[in-house]
């Protein structure tokens, strides 16, 4: 086995002992086959924007495992997370690991939109389309959810609550671990009127709500609520009372 090819098993076996520790065993991984992958080819590369470059023209979503986790006990809810961004990809050796993140959608109600929907998110980085990290919002231009009539607006990225520390290290480098949460359309506009802490408000309105990081087809807008005003003045306030200098109207 090449240094390369032993530099990423040591990688992809140190995040699968921390995903167990995380969120304990997994039900089922997509694709099937989840193990090491082998035979990756050496390049000099040293950012994530030039693994980017050259990961879009020779990887693609099916190299990026999905693994999923059903409730238990502690969590009422399925954990769907990818493994695989954060693969020292060609023999990349740096501070950041892969692409640097890993994604984490988390909902009650699982269908083929969950697995949609984070292929979606690993095509954009895989091929170059963009970095995805807590603070991000990424608007969605097509319908995701087949069982019904709604449609997802967007996702917010935000720091998973699973993962508390934040930043983990694998030993290829550092890489962090990121909440996915759909929202709608009108809540997209929201993020977007509150400039630099829209993401933080949008994801605490949604857990104020009682649906923490959840994604689920059927949530109403929390732009609908009809208490919404009082809501984000009450935001407002907790903005201004820590020192940050608010957007919200």
């Amino acid at each position: 086995m090449s240094d390369a090819n032993e530099h990423l098993k040591r990688a992809w076996h140190a995040r699968d002992r921390l995903y167990l520790e995380l969120y304990g065993p997994h039900k089922y991984a997509l694709p099937k086959k989840y193990e090491v992958p082998l035979d990756v080819e050496m390049a000099e590369i040293s950012t994530p924007a030039e693994l980017a470059m050259i990961a879009g023209k020779s990887l693609t979503v099916k190299d990026i495992n999905i693994v999923a986790h059903q409730p238990n006990e502690i969590r009422p809810y399925w954990i769907f997370a990818s493994s695989g961004l954060s693969n020292p990809w060609f023999g990349q050796s740096e501070d950041v690991s892969g692409f640097g993140c890993e994604l984490v959608l988390k909902t009650k109600n699982p269908g083929l939109w969950t697995i949609r929907l984070l292929r979606r998110l690993i095509f954009y980085i895989i091929s170059g389309g963009g970095t995805l990290s807590p603070g991000v919002m990424l608007k969605i231009d097509a319908p995701l959810f087949a069982e019904g009539n709604e449609s997802l607006g967007g996702i917010v990225v935000w720091y998973l609550d699973e993962a508390p520390d934040t930043v983990y290290e694998l030993p290829s480098g550092r890489f962090g671990i990121f909440s996915i949460i759909g929202i709608a359309a009108d809540e997209c506009d929201f993020v977007e009127s509150v400039d630099k802490y829209g993401c933080w408000c949008i994801q605490q309105l949604i857990r104020e709500a009682g649906y923490e990081q959840l994604t689920e087809p059927k949530r109403p807008s929390m732009m609908k609520d009809e208490k919404i005003g009082e809501r984000v003045n009450a935001l407002r306030n907790y903005l201004t009372q820590f020192g940050f200098n608010s957007d919200l109207g």
